[in-house]
């Protein structure tokens, strides 16, 4: 661990604002905002797979490596409380680990950009469940 996060969790912790929960909750705080970083990188790499291939130019090596990028999303995602992210990085997985010999139907692909379009908006709104958007505490 380095950084701000290293020393959050290093600190004496003497003070009177030092509570351990409020500087676990600092720390995870700023693990998410890295992970969505890391994810929305994810994304735009994702889209331009999905552009090359539609281009006829991704090797099967390529689609191999977006495949494995989608699968690292639909974790990611997952981890973070984007359930809906994670079920269409699912979806976008599979795009990419279809038969690469059979060719893919351009409404398949105008699906996965769809997703990716939702995949981003979704991340930039923030998590699903009981603390997300939509969520019983949302106001």
């Amino acid at each position: 661990m380095t950084g701000a996060a290293s020393d959050a969790v290093h600190s004496s912790g003497d003070g009177p604002g030092d509570d351990p929960q409020r500087r676990a909750g600092t720390i995870l705080q700023q693990i998410a905002a890295r992970a969505l970083q890391s994810n929305l990188r994810r994304v735009d790499a994702l889209a331009d797979a999905v552009r090359q291939d539609a281009d006829g130019a991704l090797s099967p090596s390529d689609r191999e490596a977006a495949a494995a990028t989608a699968h690292q999303l639909v974790g990611s995602a997952g981890t973070f409380g984007f359930v809906s992210v994670s079920a269409q990085a699912r979806q976008l997985e599979r795009f990419f680990t279809s038969d690469a010999a059979q060719a893919v139907a351009e409404t398949d692909r105008e699906a996965a950009t769809g997703g990716l379009a939702s995949i981003r908006r979704d991340l930039l709104s923030g998590p699903d469940g009981p603390h997300g958007p939509d969520g019983p505490d949302a106001g």
